[in-house]
């Protein structure tokens, strides 16, 4: 799994995803990994122009399970 990469291999804290809001089946992905949504963290894609149904974005972050750095 990437995330056990991330985590164990690489010795990341954290691992970060983001999407547009109307991705449904990715966010359903993210959560079913245990990623956590903060509303107050999500952004307007710098790269989608403004106003574009895909601008809006949420950020997903999961921690690493024993909250230390590898």
């Amino acid at each position: 799994m990437a995330c056990a990469v991330g985590f164990d291999e690489l010795g990341l804290a954290e691992i970060v995803s983001f999407t547009s809001v109307g991705n449904v089946r990715s966010r359903a992905v993210m959560e079913r990994l245990g990623m956590r949504h903060d509303p107050a963290e999500d952004f307007d894609h710098p790269l989608v122009p403004a106003g574009h149904a895909l601008s809006r974005h949420v950020l997903y972050r999961l921690q690493r399970p024993d909250g230390a750095a590898g």
